[in-house]
């Protein structure tokens, strides 16, 4: 199965090993010659600003995870302070293996949150954080792009691409909230044999240790771990133990006076390892789904009617019946399908777990994929009576969103298009792909493919 690399976001700052007021948690080390000069990033007067408060929450969505971090931050000294300071981009790949020959993809993730154009050209064929904005007592700040090296020799920065690098000043004595967001998508690693697949769990990783390198504790802190999307009995923290507990549906971690070591970094599991077999009746596919021994059957065994269709484009036709199948619906009304739908009544009503669909038009090519409007926000109504509105990533990806809160038999489904995200070339809003899920009571009675 071919090698994947998993995200690690968070705020990292390397500064040189005389400034006493910070505690380094081993990363200066590694990062500083004996000279005492930094290697790649050089930061600016770290040492003079420590981490009063910290609330980073992670929204653990289907295929990535939306997050934010407020910190309270104070310059300890009596003067005025300009600090650089440097985020992490890491490089990101997905991984595909087909019928076990080990020949491998590797697809650089997009760009996305900073224009390409104005990163230096080797860094717009790696993946990193999408949506990247960092804010200071309430202002946005410029980022800029600084390359790294060190993970060539150094195995604590491997995977470091570079930094997103901006700048803030305190003045004597001041606290200021300092905000990061961004969103992280799950590398993915996916072995297909035939028509059956073996998907790796969806990770989420943040090095909290680097906070070391600012001054003295973090103060006090709490880290929230919530679902979003996601079957909440699925999330697991990996490590580290004992530290988070149960809040509701949301994993909670507090803790106050925190001197950060590489022991506190902490790795989740968004989603489990996933195992498919897709099975055929005539032309209509039924895939048969573990998920840690939890098993669904995902189907299009539905009728289905939509409030517009395009016109025939040559021999293609954008039918919403093709959404059973593998080729496209695309909506025919003006402009990019906000307020368009689709109803589906499944055959054979019974609770849903999950609903799932591919966005755009083609999965497979990005000029095909971004040509076209894909769904942004989805509002999914349940027998008329139980309403969720779906946030669905700019991704080629396939969307799950989990049914939560509702085990009635759904004899209607209901897809309305509140937002979309804008085609380049056409407004046709296009999807993929659309499944139902179901569990079943026991394992069902598959071979796998050979």
């Amino acid at each position: 199965m071919k090698h994947h690399t998993i995200l690690f976001f968070t705020l990292l700052i390397l500064t040189p090993p005389d400034r006493a007021a910070a505690n380094g948690g081993g990363y200066l080390s590694g990062g500083v010659t004996n000279a005492g000069d930094v290697l790649g990033f050089e930061p600016k007067a770290t040492e003079n600003i420590r981490i009063l408060d910290e609330l980073l929450t992670a929204k653990l969505g289907p295929n990535s995870a939306k997050v934010e971090v407020r910190y309270r931050m104070k310059n300890e000294t009596d003067k005025e302070v300009t600090v650089r300071f440097g985020f992490p981009v890491e490089e990101m790949g997905r991984g595909e293996d087909f019928d076990g020959d080990g020949d491998g993809i590797e697809e650089p993730a997009d760009l996305e949150g900073i224009d390409p154009e104005s990163l230096p050209k080797p860094h717009r064929e790696l993946g990193y954080c999408r949506d990247y904005q960092v804010e200071a007592g309430g202002k946005a700040l410029k980022a800029t792009w600084e390359s790294e090296t060190r993970g060539k020799d150094d195995p604590l920065f491997r995977h470091l691409a570079g930094w997103l690098v901006s700048e803030m000043t305190f003045a004597a004595d001041e606290e200021k909230e300092v905000t990061i967001a961004f969103n992280s998508v799950y590398p993915k690693a996916v072995r297909w044999v035939s028509d059956d697949s073996h998907t790796a769990a969806s990770l989420f990783k943040y090095r909290l240790s680097t906070a070391a390198c600012w001054a003295g504790t973090i103060g006090k802190g709490r880290i929230v771990l919530e679902p979003e999307g996601i079957a909440p009995e699925e999330l697991r923290v990996i490590k580290p133990v004992n530290r988070f507990r149960k809040e509701g549906a949301n994993w909670v971690w507090e803790f106050t006076e925190l001197e950060p070591t590489l022991a506190d970094d902490f790795e989740v599991e968004a989603q489990p390892e996933v195992s498919t077999f897709t099975r055929y009746s005539g032309e209509t596919p039924t895939t048969y789904a573990n998920r840690s021994e939890r098993w669904t059957m995902v189907h299009s065994n539905y009728g289905i009617v939509a409030s517009s269709t395009l016109a025939p484009q040559g021999d293609f036709k954008y039918d919403a019946g093709n959404l059973k199948q593998w080729d496209a619906w695309a909506e025919g009304a003006k402009g990019p399908g906000v307020g368009e739908w689709l109803e589906l009544k499944p055959v054979a009503p019974k609770p849903l777990v999950a609903i799932s669909f591919d966005p755009g038009l083609d999965g497979t090519d990005e000029g095909r994929y971004t040509n076209n409007a894909r769904p942004k926000k989805v509002r999914l109504e349940l027998n008329g009576e139980h309403t969720v509105t779906m946030d669905v990533p700019d991704s080629p990806e396939e969307f799950r969103y989990v049914v939560a809160g509702y085990d009635k038999p759904v004899e209607t489904v209901r897809l309305t298009f509140v937002a979309a995200w804008p085609g380049k070339k056409f407004e046709d809003l296009c999807l993929r792909n659309l499944r139902l899920h179901v569990a079943l009571d026991k394992k069902p009675e598959v071979q796998p493919a050979r």
